[in-house]
């Protein structure tokens, strides 16, 4: 084996491992987004539903990429071409559906203006329910949403007052009871959805990006072992 053909060994390999850790990690950052998105989806406008599949997405291709990252070892520690030429093979298929959750997610969001104006109009109305939802659902997710991401009415305290409604305990803030989150909860339930699923796809884009060149390699290497079998035939 040559110097050459050692290094794209060396570097197969260790983008695999790479690899295994990038696909355990997107396993985690979907399993927590997907935890958290749970908890608001009657909060999320209905024509953005789409975009709680983001989570659940980059879990699925992120358990792919864990498992063929152990079979991509294999093929260049065996140095089998078969192996590797499999491997490339569905890493450039896991490339098109990472490109594909990527813009998937930005398309959700592409819209700005009016992706926060669903979301006003959502939470508004979840709101406004708070004292009259006999079923409770509307004051579990209020009351979570507020805890969650230390936030008080849609605009701030003053909706609440305005209503008017007696404000929330769960308005309060928990290092001093005396005191309401100024912060309204459109802005803040809006941002963290919005840096949500900019997360994802930019980590799955990213990603992707690495794993075409890692393709690349272990057909250069696939090539290179083949070459060199041929050459001991003869």
């Amino acid at each position: 084996m040559g110097f050459g053909e050692g290094c794209v060994k060396f570097f197969v390999s260790g983008a695999n491992f790479t690899f295994a850790l990038a696909g355990l990690g997107l396993i985690i950052l979907g399993v927590l987004y997907k935890l958290d998105l749970n908890d608001y989806t009657s909060a999320i406008p209905e024509d953005y539903q789409n975009a709680g599949l983001a989570p659940t997405l980059t879990i699925a291709i992120g358990s792919i990429i864990f498992v063929i990252a152990f079979f991509g070892c294999c093929g260049a520690i065996r140095e089998s071409p078969c192996l590797l030429t499999t491997y490339a093979v569905i890493l450039l298929i896991i490339f098109l559906l990472q490109v594909a959750l990527g813009v998937f997610a930005f398309l959700q969001i592409k819209d700005k203006a009016t992706f926060e104006e669903k979301v006003q109009q959502t939470l508004t109305k979840i709101f406004n329910q708070y004292y009259t939802d006999k079923t409770n659902s509307s004051r579990d997710v209020v009351n979570l949403m507020q805890q969650e991401l230390e936030c008080c009415g849609t605009t701030g305290p003053s909706f609440w007052i305005n209503l008017p409604a007696t404000v929330p305990d769960s308005c309060k803030d928990s290092n001093d009871s005396n005191s309401y989150f100024e912060d309204g909860c459109v802005d803040e339930f809006f941002n963290f959805l919005y840096r949500s699923v900019q997360i994802i796809g930019i980590t799955v884009l990213a990603i992707s990006v690495t794993e075409i060149i890692v393709s690349i390699f272990s057909l250069c290497l696939a090539n290179t072992i083949k070459n060199r079998e041929r050459r001991f035939r003869y």
